[in-house]
């Protein structure tokens, strides 16, 4: 049903900043859900102010994964704007594995992460090593996009913050 669309929808806009904050939040409250986990994994009580503080961390880590369901869903539902003029086939071909890694990873942390807390799985470590690669993604993720609408003056970053259009 994907179509190319001419530009982002606003909703696509706004849940891609909502991503992007929400995983800048959840990094702050990485110490407490850890210090929960290792409690309950070593037959210990957490802290009340540890697990208030881990459940702030679940619930953007739930709506992170509501956001990145409505994107799918946007994104196969109305289609995204084709890569800029001039891109190249290498160019377009890694910009769309780039996205699919990201949407890949944001799921994969949310899956581990779940699995985790509940106690399912004692995955707090693939959850980590999830974190880090998704870190590296999105700084390369933003790199091109900087690079691209600075050095390249395409438009790229322009697509997704509107203030840049003109």
């Amino acid at each position: 049903m994907s179509q190319t669309a001419v530009a982002y929808r606003p909703a696509q806009i706004w849940l891609h900043w909502s991503v992007v904050i929400g995983v800048i939040v959840q990094i702050g409250f990485h110490d407490p859900i850890v210090a929960v986990v290792d409690a309950r994994e070593a037959g210990q009580a957490p802290t009340a102010s540890d697990v208030s503080l881990a459940w702030v961390h679940v619930g953007v880590g739930s709506l992170i994964l509501l956001a990145v369901l409505a994107r799918l869903y946007l994104r196969w539902r109305h289609g995204t704007p084709g890569h800029a003029p001039g891109t190249s086939v290498l160019q377009a071909r890694s910009a769309t594995l780039m996205h699919a890694v990201l949407y890949g990873l944001l799921l994969a942390m949310v899956v581990t992460g779940m699995l985790t807390w509940t106690g399912i799985a004692p995955l707090g470590g693939l959850h980590f090593a999830i974190n880090v690669a998704l870190f590296f993604s999105a700084l390369v993720h933003a790199a091109a996009a900087i690079f691209n609408q600075v050095v390249r003056k395409d438009g790229t970053l322009a697509r997704m913050v509107p203030l840049l259009r003109r």
